[in-house]
């Protein structure tokens, strides 16, 4: 609880010193008295009462072992105090609980520290003026939280004296004294039980928690925050590794953790390098892209001087190139957009210091068949794929003589040329078994060519992979594109999923579904498709 303020008691002088006190009593009609004693080793006891209870004001003093001769208080007097002491805590009200039943303050009256109106009690946790029992309690709340910052930031300041002096010395991996306590079978024995196998020489051994890195505090706490509680098996292994700076080739199952993996020790390597930008991380797709990047910022957050830049097709080119002006650490690119940035002479990569390549899935398995909407588009298409790739190419279409278009087929299965650019009389009715990759370079005309053509890959129970490139010339075609794609779990474009003309013809099925589901006969509907008829019998 807290005490009210009739029994506020404070101590104003020291046990062992002689002390001088002086009892005041005023009331109405009645003068000043005022009376002078000194005693020796005395205790000063002062008792004030609220003026709101009561008009007096007095000063209650209470020694022990007065000197001899001196002259004292009679008894009669302090008895007579306390008793009047009795009195107004017989009379005093119930303690209030909440704050609008107290008054405001008169001025020179004690104030609330929550509210602002009358402190009539003191809290007994913290010694300050409150007005009610729901005032303390916000108090003691107050109290509480101001004491969790203080204590939060005062860590705060000291991870980040710790972080500043791991920022400035060198950093070095090497084994954590729990990972060199354990003996070379039980090592071994933990490889096999999680599924680590590892070729080289002088491997280093496996983590078993984040902390075993020596990480900066900072970064600690980022795993912590983007969920990485333990180590997956691939962390384990790929991680003290990469902070070796060993050149590594791993491969793990998707959602196995591979990109924290290699962001963890790329973190580590540029976070002290002035010069930019230090790493390089590629990506087959855009949607990778933006992924890694996205986890790139989590693990990065806080690190001073850390900042990734995204490089991918698809994107505007110009808020690229000004972000890659701003002494960016981390480059996360696809390799076509930064090829084409690199002719530009945009960006130097000489200060890199590491590389990852992400998913170096082999898409092109020759032969390539690539499908495209004209004569002079296969003629000039397959010219140029020779003079830029080196790769042997031919165009296929109806301008060819049979003995020509003999010869290519038979090239194709003979595996002569590694890309053949057709129109469409390669899309029906050959069964290419060889060929792995279609690409359709044109998009065609109408769904059912569609199919035709990208059925070319994969043919008699073989796998195979189609590329198509689509524009707003085939707007009419969007949704049925984004039907017949999506259920085989591909991903595709945003441009294409939020385009207006997909929604719109979206929209406009949906409305002729609805249509067709009114106008079915059933039990439900049958009666209103008869007074309907009636209707408009009636009206002819």
């Amino acid at each position: 609880m807290f005490l009210p303020r009739s029994v506020k008691v404070k101590r104003t002088v020291d046990d062992d010193k002689d002390c001088t006190a002086k009892k005041k009593k005023l009331s109405s009609g009645e003068s000043l008295l005022e009376e002078t004693t000194e005693f020796q080793d005395c205790k000063l006891v002062r008792t004030e009462t609220c003026a709101s209870r009561c008009n007096l004001n007095e000063v209650v003093q209470e020694c022990t072992e007065p000197v001899a001769g001196d002259l004292g208080v009679p008894n009669t007097t302090l008895g007579k105090d306390n008793q009047n002491s009795d009195e107004d805590s017989s009379l005093e009200e119930p303690i209030k609980s909440f704050s609008k039943s107290q008054r405001w303050p008169e001025p020179g009256e004690p104030v609330c520290v929550v509210c602002g109106r009358y402190g009539e009690y003191i809290c007994d946790k913290t010694d300050e003026d409150v007005c009610s029992l729901e005032c303390k309690a916000k108090h003691l709340l107050q109290s509480q939280e101001k004491e969790k910052k203080l204590k939060s930031d005062q860590l705060t300041k000291e991870e980040n004296r710790a972080d500043t002096h791991l920022f400035n010395t060198p950093y070095f991996y090497k084994d954590h004294s729990f990972i060199l306590g354990l003996r070379d079978d039980q090592i071994e024995n933990l490889k096999l039980q999680l599924g680590i196998a590892v070729q080289g020489q002088q491997v280093p051994r496996p983590i078993v928690e984040f902390e075993h890195c020596g990480f900066p505090e900072t970064l600690n706490h980022n795993l912590k925050n983007s969920g990485y509680e333990v180590p997956t098996p691939i962390q384990m292994q790929m991680i003290p590794i990469g902070l070796l700076g060993r050149d590594i080739v791993a491969s793990a199952d998707t959602g196995s953790g591979k990109t924290a993996a290699f962001l963890l020790p790329v973190i580590m390597k540029v976070l002290k390098e002035t010069e930019t930008p230090s790493a390089l991380i590629l990506a087959p797709t855009r949607e990778l892209a933006i992924q890694i990047e996205r986890q790139a910022k989590e693990l990065m957050a806080g690190l001073p001087n850390m900042r990734t830049v995204l490089l991918v097709g698809g994107l505007p080119l110009p808020p690229q190139l000004h972000r890659l002006k701003q002494s960016v650490k981390v480059i996360i690119a696809t390799p076509g957009r930064l090829l084409e940035i690199l002719k530009q002479s945009s960006v130097q990569l000489h200060g890199v210091k590491i590389v990852v390549v992400d998913e170096d899935k082999k898409l092109f398995k020759p032969p390539v068949l690539v499908f495209v909407d004209c004569k002079l588009g296969a003629d000039l298409l397959s010219d140029a794929v020779h003079k830029i790739t080196g790769l042997q190419c031919t165009a296929m279409h109806s301008e060819k003589s049979q003995v020509e278009r003999t010869d290519i087929l038979q090239g194709l299965l003979q595996e002569k040329y590694e890309v053949i650019v057709s129109t469409g009389v390669l899309g029906r009715g050959l069964d290419l078994v060889n060929v792995k990759l279609v690409v359709n370079f044109d998009m065609p005309s109408s769904m059912d060519e569609y199919v035709h053509q990208v059925g070319r890959a994969g043919r008699l129970g073989h796998s195979g992979t189609a590329i198509t490139f689509i524009n707003n010339n085939s707007k009419k075609l969007f949704w049925d594109v984004v039907k017949r794609v999506k259920p085989t779990g591909t991903i595709l474009p945003p441009q294409l999923l939020n385009s207006p003309y997909l929604h719109d013809q979206k929209r406009r099925e949906q409305q002729r579904l609805k249509q067709l589901q009114n106008s079915l006969v059933t039990g439900d509907n049958i009666m209103d498709i008869i007074r309907k008829h009636d209707k408009n019998s009636s009206q002819r």
